[in-house]
């Protein structure tokens, strides 16, 4: 494949940018999933997937750093989630 002057092989292709990006992916599926049902598990399983990709981030030195809240955010959410009862499910969801 060739993209602009650069012809695109297996070699040289960017596999680590590729995985974080799944992770990513992974990680708003996650995240949408557990809002929606107030599952700890599934918040805690899109910090996990998240957190690659905003350390990666955080070593930027402009405002793009504070992608590492993300994960932190989602902690707290999850926590709240496992602390919080679920009239559907008992204490833990």
């Amino acid at each position: 494949m060739r993209i602009g002057n650069e012809v695109i092989t297996w070699g040289n292709f960017h596999w680590v940018g590729l995985f974080m990006w799944i992770l990513v992916f992974i990680s708003f599926l996650c995240l949408a999933l557990g809002i929606y049902r107030k599952s700890g598990w599934l918040m805690f399983f899109s910090t996990l997937t998240v957190f690659p990709m905003a350390f990666y981030l955080f070593g930027a030195e402009n405002w793009i750093k504070l992608a590492i809240l993300v994960p932190i955010v989602e902690v707290v959410i999850a926590f709240v989630f496992w602390l919080r009862p679920n009239p559907n499910k008992g204490i833990e969801s």
